[in-house]
């Protein structure tokens, strides 16, 4: 099964349907409003914000209609769309037909069709002009049997079927006519030839005697060449010959001469051949059998089943197979592959960074960002994978037709390296990474849904591992990716019910042992496993967005609390608070920090933002400005963990940085470990060297503080000291540490 084509030859869906000619409108199987064309807005006159808003069928129904037909509740049609507007979904439905009078007097034929399984299309034609025309023939004098044939249209009866209906019943009652009226001759061509339907009248060996110009232009005859051609020439069937009469032809398609309407392929005059709805009825004319057809040209229609079709299994933006496609070709690849023994992988990726970039850029550099993607994704597949787009920045691939698993770890590792490649859009360049995960069919399951499955939860592995990397499938996994779900679910029960609170940790200057920065730590008071420490639900709150509003209740918490302190009469500390990067990356990061500084009444200068260097090294123009804001407070900025993330150091000279904190890793076997002592030195005089205070966490041993402090560390941190405690334990801490010292 061949991959989906390129996305680029979907960029005009719109502008096809802006070139139909009637208005059209598109509902899903649940009857939601999903597309229309300028043609539908035009003819309805729809307010410019009416379908701003997500619209129903039933939304449409009695829209701009005229009043006082809507308030005659014994008008037909008003009984038929009150029926129509109780359908829920497309299956409460069936082939429809009405006409439909708007505000300022013009008449609209409606139309409806169910595609199965796929949804509703509705076409809305102005039938107006040919309102009047009938108004015109009835107030034509002529006599009363030909103003009867041509008035008496039984539009009181019912509504017709449809506009090639109507135009039937008027060929006959204007055929009758001219026997009689030499001058009504004009006014049956004009008619005629202003539908938009082909007509053609038929005797009984099925030899054409007449038509109007829209058959003619239709088939590409004039009117001379179609005149005596029989009707089975111009439909596309081997099952026809020219001999046929029309009791033959009926007779052949298994339909009656009452009439009937069929979907056919019509034959031009140059071979070339296009749909057509043909609807034929026997009249009886001056005495004589004859057969009126009203053919109706079924490109527009195909087109629309066709972009219905495509709509229902694509993605709009992308162009690649949504999830719907991508079901059915592992279905089809699954039985393929036990028909030839062969293997099957179903391969899930999510987008790492992906958010900021949409949050700090906006949707449409977002979107752009996801056609690169598809396209690198495509590039790295074969033609015979498929490749889907799930939604968000979530895609998958098929592979079908495998003889060795290496061939999919080994393109997993293709796309791993051309994702991460810089993305340059609008001249800026953007770096993104994804993590993947991997099942395979016979191994891990036969079935499509668990397949999909179990590569979803081998990607939540690896995000667990570090992303940027492919994990495949393995049983194991299931138990971590249940337990994982369950802290997301309870960490948004946690968030709401204020189970979060604050320990805080001193930091300690090394000359004369004041204290001069306490570090606010978050921890969980779980209702039922008691204090969990941070490290159990900190990277799954990244993982699924919570980290955000937990950063923001974290920062507000924390000023709160160190003002509070300053009023209480303890001396000035500054207030340490660590960052995340999708808390720094979010939009309203600034905006959140100048609130807190708000909220709480703090001194921006007793606040300090610990951020790690991977959130700055980028040194994009968005980053240089948030840090230049951040200064610009008063806010003091220090990099964490420093020593564990990049090579470059520029950053420190650029920003406004005022401190580093060594990571404790390198402190732990400073004592033993050379290379740890050695790097802890450097740190320290490159830190010296630009003018910046240099912290030292996890110090927990006398001898660490003596290293330090020879070393000229300027603040240790660590369980030395304390661990991190509750605010009141804190105070009592503090005065202690003050008398002892």
């Amino acid at each position: 099964m061949l991959r989906n084509e390129p996305h680029a030859e979907l960029i005009n869906i719109q502008d096809m349907l802006n070139g139909i000619p009637h208005g059209m409108a598109i509902f899903d199987r649940h009857l939601n409003l999903v597309s229309y064309n300028e043609k539908f807005e035009t003819l309805l006159k729809l307010p410019a914000q009416y379908l701003k808003s997500p619209k129903k069928f039933k939304d449409i129904l009695f829209v701009n209609w005229d009043k006082k037909e809507k308030k005659d509740k014994n008008n037909f049609a008003v009984k038929f769309l009150s029926e129509l507007a109780k359908a829920n979904v497309c299956d409460d439905l069936f082939p429809l037909s009405y006409e439909y009078k708007i505000e300022g007097g013009k008449y609209l034929e409606i139309k409806g069709d169910i595609i199965p399984e796929m949804g509703l299309v509705v076409t809305y034609s102005d039938i107006t002009a040919r309102r009047e025309t009938e108004k015109y023939l009835k107030n034509t004098t002529l006599s009363d049997t030909q103003t009867d044939h041509l008035i008496d249209m039984d539009m009181g009866r019912q509504l017709l079927e449809d506009q090639a209906s109507e135009a039937m019943e008027m060929a006959e009652n204007l055929a009758i006519a001219q026997q009689d009226a030499e001058d009504a001759a004009q006014h049956i061509q004009a008619i005629l030839d202003t539908m938009s339907d082909g007509l053609i009248t038929l005797d009984l060996q099925g030899n054409i005697l007449m038509s109007n110009r829209t058959t003619e232009e239709m088939f590409g005859y004039s009117v001379k060449e179609l005149e005596g051609r029989k009707l089975s020439s111009l439909i596309n069937s081997d099952s026809f010959s020219p001999q046929m009469g029309m009791c033959d032809f009926l007779e052949s398609m298994k339909l009656n001469r009452r009439g009937y309407r069929r979907k056919d392929e019509g034959l031009r005059k140059d071979n070339s051949s296009f749909p057509i709805e043909l609807n034929i009825r026997e009249v009886i004319i001056g005495g004589k059998v004859q057969f009126t057809a009203i053919i109706q040209d079924g490109t527009e229609r195909q087109k629309a089943e066709a972009l219905i079709r495509r709509m229902a299994m694509h993605d709009s933006l992308t162009g690649l197979a949504n999830r719907n496609l991508l079901h059915d070709r592992l279905e089809d690849a699954l039985r393929v592959a036990k028909r030839m023994e062969k293997k099957v992988s179903v391969m899930f990726l999510d987008l790492d960074m992906f958010k900021p970039v949409n949050d700090m850029f906006g949707h449409a550099t977002g979107d752009k960002l996801l056609r690169v993607v598809a396209e690198r994704l495509e590039k790295c597949a074969r033609n015979i994978d498929t490749v889907a787009r799930l939604g968000g920045d979530e895609f998958a691939i098929v592979f079908t037709s495998i003889d060795d698993e290496t061939c999919v770890t080994k393109i997993a590792q293709r796309i791993l390296e051309s994702i991460k490649k810089p993305v340059h859009i609008d001249g800026i360049s953007h770096l993104i990474g994804t993590s993947i995960g991997i099942s395979f069919f016979p191994h891990d399951s036969e079935f499509p849904d668990e397949l999909i499955r179990m590569a979803d939860v081998a990607l939540y592995q690896a995000k667990d591992d570090g992303r940027n990397i492919y994990r495949l499938y393995d049983p194991n996994m299931d138990a971590a990716a249940k337990k994982e779900k369950q802290t997301e679910m309870d960490l948004e029960k946690a968030l709401r019910n204020d189970e979060f609170v604050l320990h805080y940790q001193p930091q300690v200057d090394t000359i004369d042992n004041s204290v001069i920065g306490v570090e606010a730590l978050i921890r969980w008071n779980h209702p039922e496993k008691g204090m969990i420490p941070p490290f159990s639900f900190i990277q799954i709150a990244e993982n699924c967005g919570k980290i955000i509003p937990m950063g923001n209740w974290i920062l507000e918490t924390a000023c709160v609390q160190a003002k509070k302190w300053q009023d209480q009469g303890l001396q000035k500390f500054r207030m340490c608070v660590n960052i995340s990067a999708r808390q720094f990356q979010s939009q309203d990061f600034i905006t959140n920090v100048k609130k807190a500084l708000a909220v709480s009444e703090l001194d921006p200068r007793w606040l300090e933002l610990e951020i790690t260097e991977g959130m700055v090294i980028d040194e994009t123009e968005t980053v240089v400005h948030k840090l230049e804001l951040l200064s610009s407070l008063g806010v003091t900025l220090a990099i964490d963990d420093f020593g564990t993330g990049y090579s470059s150091l520029a950053y420190l000279k650029r920003f406004s940085v005022h401190q580093l904190k060594i990571d404790q890793s390198f402190i732990r076997d400073i004592a033993e470990d050379h290379d740890d002592a050695a790097i802890t030195d450097a740190v320290i005089r490159l830190g010296h060297s630009l003018g910046l205070s240099v912290v030292a966490e996890g110090v927990e041993t006398e001898e660490h503080v003596e290293i330090l402090r020879q070393k000229g560390c300027d603040v240790l941190q660590g369980y030395y000291f304390s661990k991190p405690i509750a605010a009141d334990q804190f105070v009592e801490w503090l005065n202690q540490h003050i008398e002892n010292n």
